[in-house]
């Protein structure tokens, strides 16, 4: 680990509990706790001791991925059991354990298929499946064009007609 005089730990350790460098300056011992304490937030040694710490105090009270797989995965097993508490028509309240309903374990299931890839025939079908849906969505786009530009022409025919009805000779 990184080598700090005892004053320079117990400013790390105090900036660390607190986030406020001249509090942490002035709990260690420094005479001009707001100078030092900048000073020390300079330091690479001091740097370096708090982010490390920092680290290590993440690594331990956020999940890894492998703790949220393995609870996903006791989810979509059903093996994981719920404490409900029911009130009864008599106002007593049981206890009662429940396991997850099919909406929890078939959720559980598609976040654990989110990260881990599926077999190659699978992978195969779910590209055919997207060019499938890219092919009809283009042929949907050609169509509303179409229809469009036929909608066009028809427009063009009736002004025509109402030209020719009104007296006019049909052109614009």
């Amino acid at each position: 680990m990184v080598k700090l005089t005892e004053k320079q730990r117990r400013f790390a350790d105090e900036y660390i509990k607190s986030g406020n460098a001249t509090d942490a300056a002035r709990l260690a011992g420094y005479k001009n706790a707001e100078a030092s304490a900048k000073d020390n937030l300079r330091k690479p040694t001091i740097k370096s001791y708090i982010n490390g710490v920092l680290e290590e105090m993440a690594s331990k009270r956020i999940m890894q991925a492998s703790e949220a797989m393995e609870l996903l995965t006791t989810i979509a097993r059903g093996e994981m059991e719920e404490t409900m508490y029911i009130g009864t028509s008599d106002g007593v309240i049981t206890i009662e354990d429940k396991k997850p309903d099919i909406n929890q374990r078939t959720t559980a299931l598609k976040e654990i298929l989110k990260r881990y890839p599926i077999d190659r025939e699978g992978k195969e079908r779910l590209l055919q499946a997207q060019a499938d849906k890219a092919t009809a969505e283009a042929a949907l786009a050609k169509n509303k064009a179409d229809k469009l530009t036929q909608s066009g022409k028809v427009n063009e025919l009736l002004q025509s007609l109402l030209d020719v009805k009104s007296g006019g000779d049909g052109s614009a």
